[in-house]
């Protein structure tokens, strides 16, 4: 082997990984930012070179001229995509710092049109590009008529987009904005120089192509590799709203177990066939090989170096990070529980020698409901209606109560000692007689189900919480992605986006949690909205009791006609509005009432504060709309579908 097909076979290396990491990078970006249209304009520069750098990768294993200048010409479908798709990019960069331009888009179809002519010239005619030097070691074309108008627009393309992107990071304000932009400026031109075809230039008049060219193609390639993984890595942050960290690791882990991967296998196969002769050795024995042993150790490495690549990624952030990491491996899902009950009931059996054993949740509204079950299932519904007057009578020393042909012992929570549950076996007419020994052994199991239990509870009361919280987090991601730049537009006023804005929705529900005194109602920031501006004159000017009469009148307007019920569907909404904010009771007490859980409770609070956000929406557009109303009249709410105030809670 000479030093020159050494530098080849490096370029193909680097050419194949590049064309791998390429079409990953166009899956990623179509499955997690494919709603930016920058990440959209992306695709097709990732498309362009793709294709450039497939047949990069093809040409050095094709056996005939023919075979070689086909491939010469398919690679034109990228060169000629790349400069219009670079425009289109950069143009998408700039239109983000809210400077629009309507030349400027004008230019990005012109380039596109130039795009598919210079295809069309390359794939069908000599125009463009013509045969050129036929040895299969470095197979080239050479320049047509056309050639130096491609170059010229190449040179406008990428000359305008490099303009776009200085101009994009020169209007941006904040570091991060800055630092991202300049990451992008830095390698946006990668790709587009990356696919110009150098050897039409220097390749023609009988030079020899020798190893000094072919080292600074294998050094440019693999510039282009590391800059195309910098432009996805500033492209990755358009269009999301996860944090920078959820970012990183995403993009990080995906290029692990993709193109890094698949060019780890690449490079072991290509390395692998190379050794035929020496080992004596089918082809296809050693491919198979290759790839087994490429895919479990890079398997193993990856697993190795992870730990030691979070590290350096989230260094401030571990702690924090692990035990977040922590706590997901050790929440319970509900499969966990009943194979841990399941368990338990398994040992209670094999005690007590009873074919029949089941564990009983007590759930909100002394409701019942089955966890665990060994045995026969029949009988078992006729017991769980008996458990709600009779375990709750039994003391937690005393002997098993009498249901039905079962045994039941109750199970208590360990802080305040509230039922939460039963222990039930099926038995005869006498209770089981336990000695010492036996005893204490159902007393660790029946309190180890109950310890159960009471995390499930608590964990449902964790998970609850964080669905209450979660439009606040939506709104903090959201005012923590949004970049500032120069000439950005002042933030918009409440009343432009009131109903499907969730920083409307956290106001509302702001409001409501303090109806009857409190900061998040005197300075809420709903105040300033017209209809209360309109409440005022019957409040004596007084902001916040205009705000709280707007909100019952909110509340109100979401009453269904009709008798009232705590049961009913239609009538859900209006009662967890009314029962929580106007009268202020408590959530346990109102999900007894309502024969619902905490957990579900919450879920339908926050549909039903979503409900009165759409009708302060309408009642401030017909406050809005109707500005020569008298001050403090009530504004109405068109009903929906004919029935004022149902609002379904899907």
């Amino acid at each position: 082997m000479t030093l020159t097909t050494i530098f080849i076979f490096i370029n193909t290396l680097i050419a194949t990984g590049i064309a791998v990491t390429a079409f990953s990078l166009m899956l990623y970006v179509v499955r997690y930012n494919w709603s930016s249209p920058v990440a959209r304009a992306f695709v097709l520069i990732l498309a362009g070179t793709m294709i450039v750098f497939t047949g990069d990768a093809v040409l050095p294993r094709v056996t005939s001229i023919g075979a070689a200048e086909g491939w010469l010409r398919f690679e034109w479908i990228g060169i000629a995509l790349a400069p219009a798709a670079y425009l289109h990019f950069s143009d998408e960069v700039l239109r983000t710092t809210n400077a629009v331009s309507l030349r400027r888009r004008r230019g990005v179809y012109l380039g596109y049109a130039y795009a598919v002519v210079f295809a069309f010239a390359a794939l069908a005619t000599d125009w463009l590009v013509r045969p050129g030097v036929t040895s299969l070691v470095t197979p080239r074309l050479s320049p047509g008529p056309l050639f130096p108008v491609y170059v010229a627009y190449f040179a406008v393309a990428v000359g305008f987009g490099f303009r776009n992107i200085v101009v994009a990071r020169a209007r941006c304000l904040t570091p991060t904005s800055r630092r991202r932009m300049t990451y992008l400026l830095l390698s946006s031109t990668a790709p587009s120089l990356g696919v110009f075809p150098f050897l039409l230039v220097v390749g023609q008049g009988g030079v020899e192509i020798g190893p000094g060219f072919w080292l600074l193609v294998v050094v440019g390639n693999a510039t282009i590799g590391l800059m195309l993984l910098l432009m996805a890595y500033s492209v990755a942050f358009f269009g999301v709203l996860a944090p920078d960290r959820v970012v990183k690791r995403r993009l990080i882990r995906f290029l692990l177990r993709g193109p890094v991967t698949a060019g780890a296998v690449i490079t072991a196969m290509l390395v692998f066939t190379r050794l035929e002769s020496l080992l004596n050795l089918p082809r296809e024995t050693l491919m198979v090989g290759a790839v087994v042993i490429s895919v479990v150790v890079f398997a193993v490495l990856r697993g190795s170096f992870q730990p030691l690549i979070d590290l350096l990624l989230f260094q401030q952030d571990q702690d924090e990070l692990a035990y977040i990491e922590q706590l997901g491996e050790r929440l319970l899902t509900t499969t966990d529980l009943q194979q841990f009950l399941e368990n338990v009931l398994t040992s209670v059996i094999d005690l007590l020698r009873t074919p029949t054993a089941f564990i009983a949740s007590r759930r909100a509204g002394d409701r019942w409901e089955m966890l665990a079950i060994i045995g026969a299932v029949q009988p078992v519904e006729r017991v769980l209606g008996e458990l709600r007057s009779g375990v709750q009578t039994t003391e937690p020393a005393g002997g098993p109560h009498r249901a039905d042909g079962f045994w039941t012992w109750p199970l208590r929570s360990r802080g305040d000692g509230e039922l939460i549950g039963a222990l039930a076996v099926a038995g005869g007419g006498a209770p089981p007689e336990l000695g010492n020994d036996e005893r204490k052994q159902l007393d660790v199991l029946m309190r180890q189900a109950a310890i159960a239990l009471d995390d499930r509870r608590l964990q449902e009361e964790v998970f609850a919480a964080v669905e209450q919280i979660l439009p606040e987090i939506d709104v903090i991601q959201r005012q923590r992605g949004a970049q500032r730049y120069l000439g950005s537009p002042p933030q918009p006023p409440l009343e432009a986006a009131l109903g499907t804005d969730p920083e409307f929705v956290t106001h509302v529900k702001d409001a409501l949690s303090h109806m009857w005194g409190g900061p998040k109602l005197t300075t809420s920031p709903l105040l300033r909205m017209a209809v209360v501006d309109r409440a005022l004159f019957n409040h004596n000017g007084n902001a916040p009791k205009a705000l709280r009469a707007v909100l019952v009148d909110a509340i109100e307007l979401l009453r269904p006609d009709g008798p009232r019920s705590l049961t009913a569907a239609e009538w859900m909404l209006y009662n967890i509005l009314e029962l929580r904010f106007l009268r202020g009771e408590r959530v346990r007490d109102i999900a007894r009432k309502m024969a619902m859980s905490e957990s579900d409770l919450y879920r339908k609070q926050r549909v039903a504060v979503g409900a009165v956000a759409r009708v302060l929406a309408q009642m401030e557009q017909n406050a809005l709309e109707t500005t020569n109303s008298p001050a403090g009249e009530p504004v109405g709410l068109t009903p929906v579908n004919g029935d004022r105030g149902v609002i379904s809670d899907q």
